[in-house]
């Protein structure tokens, strides 16, 4: 045993302590990457397990036959209900230009055309009038103010029509 003693008590070399430091280094780094790797692994699937967890407990959910089935019918019935409303329509555009010849023959229609040339008479009238007073004012002297007594009803006469 002493020799032992003598053998761990011996001061070692520049080159046995650097060598030595190299080789705990060398292990210390195998040892650090491994546990490294190990983490790594570890950390992944505790993220796909959490994940898997959340996002996995959402039960597909199952179609039902019954709704299915009832959506077929209510899309069917809409499309019946399409298809005669088209036809609807269709026979709707043909009857309109009977209608709206049929409109015009009326005699609404004519009679509107008959007020309408009256009014339109009427403006005329009004306006020759104005123009006829204002010309025999001027010709005549002291004759301004029945033109302009004349002239406010003219304006109420037009503003009625």
């Amino acid at each position: 045993m002493a020799k032992k003693d003598e053998v761990e008590h011996e001061p070692l070399t520049e080159k046995q302590r650097i060598t030595a430091l190299e080789e705990s280094v060398g292990t210390n780094k195998i040892v650090l990457l491994v546990v490294a790797l190990l983490l790594i692994v570890i950390i992944s699937v505790s993220i796909t397990v959490i994940t898997i967890t959340v996002f996995g407990d959402e039960e597909e959910e199952s179609v039902n036959l019954e709704v299915v089935e009832e959506l077929q019918l209510q899309i069917s019935e809409l499309t019946s209900q399409n298809e005669a409303q088209t036809q609807q329509i269709k026979s709707l555009k043909k009857i309109l230009p009977v209608i709206q010849d049929q409109l015009g023959n009326t005699s609404n229609l004519k009679l509107l055309n008959v007020v309408m040339e009256q009014e339109k008479g009427n403006q005329e009238f009004l306006e020759a009038l104005r123009t006829g007073m204002y010309d025999l004012a001027h010709m005549l002297p002291g004759s301004r103010t029945w033109l302009e007594v004349y002239g406010e009803k003219v304006d109420l006469a037009e503003a009625h029509s």
